[in-house]
């Protein structure tokens, strides 16, 4: 009976975690929303994050519902259901709401973090972000809202085109090459430096990080901060704080130092490169206040 709320492999550990997100989910969204439109969304989302995993191969036969967990965490973030404390004993109150969302996206990256099988996790999760985020799109003041940040030069939108390109570079740009362009200022003189063909013969690349990582030709060190930083990324860009940025700079350091130090590095490619600037832009993004565009 419980098998299609087990996570993606066995462990009593993250099926409690999975058990918990599902129970924030059905106690706070559930009671905002109602129960018709909870469960439509909840047999809708997992119907087309299935029909999206298995389209484009990515799992053989899907089952878990971390997927539409996570598409129900966007949603979640969205609607921002609230739990007051005024009907405890005044020794558990607190004067404030709370805000499960942060509780749930925190088990969500704790999910992620503590899987044995990290790009299958990694993919769910995606899908599960891509299908939550195209039915939060459908409200007009989300669109309203991200059209003022990018008109105010906020830090949101900064901070989430560096971490859209750190993701981008951990994933699929190559970190390091075993040969020079011999012919560079030829090529430069007629023209073939703009050609990707001449950069793949001239000077091959080698795997992205993430992928060198799971290989095992980096760190185990590295392979966990590439981990902690990708499970972690989504929500530290939802929260109003700035502080982050700054691990994520020691982080991007730390990965250039494992990777000068892997038994594959030769010279440094477009990926390294793009490590370093990271380094640099995280640190200089401005201020350690909260940001006013976010809720707390």
């Amino acid at each position: 009976v419980l098998h299609p709320l087990w996570p993606l492999e066995p462990g009593y550990i993250r099926a409690f975690f999975a058990s918990a997100v599902l129970l924030l989910e059905g106690y706070t969204l559930e009671y905002e929303v109602g129960t018709s439109q909870f469960t439509g969304a909840l047999v809708g989302l997992h119907v087309v994050a299935a029909a999206v995993l298995l389209h484009f191969g990515f799992v053989a036969c899907h089952l878990s519902l971390e997927a539409v967990l996570v598409a129900l965490a966007v949603v979640m973030h969205q609607v921002n259901p609230k739990v007051h404390t005024d009907g405890l004993d005044k020794s558990m109150r607190v004067p404030f709401a709370i805000e499960p969302r942060w509780h749930v996206w925190f088990l969500q990256s704790i999910l992620l973090l503590m899987t044995s099988d990290f790009p299958k996790a990694l993919v769910v999760h995606g899908a599960g972000l891509a299908v939550g985020g195209a039915l939060a799109l459908r409200d007009p003041q989300v669109w309203i809202d991200a059209w003022n940040a990018a008109r105010a030069r906020s830090f949101g939108i900064g901070a989430t085109v560096h971490i859209a390109l750190l993701l981008f570079t951990l994933l699929f740009m190559p970190l390091t090459t075993q040969s020079l362009p011999g012919d560079f200022f030829a090529a430069l003189l007629d023209g073939r430096v703009l050609s990707r063909a001449w950069w793949q013969t001239s000077s091959p690349g080698s795997p992205a990080l993430l992928h060198l990582a799971l290989a095992g030709l980096m760190s185990s060190e590295a392979l966990f901060i590439c981990k902690l930083i990708i499970s972690f990324a989504f929500p530290l860009l939802l929260t109003p704080f700035r502080m982050w940025t700054k691990f994520y700079t020691g982080a991007c350091v730390l990965l250039c130092m494992y990777a000068m130090n892997s038994p594959v590095w030769r010279y440094p490619h477009v990926g390294f490169l793009v490590l370093m600037y990271l380094a640099w832009a995280l640190w200089k993004l401005p201020g350690l206040e909260p940001a006013k565009q976010h809720s707390a």
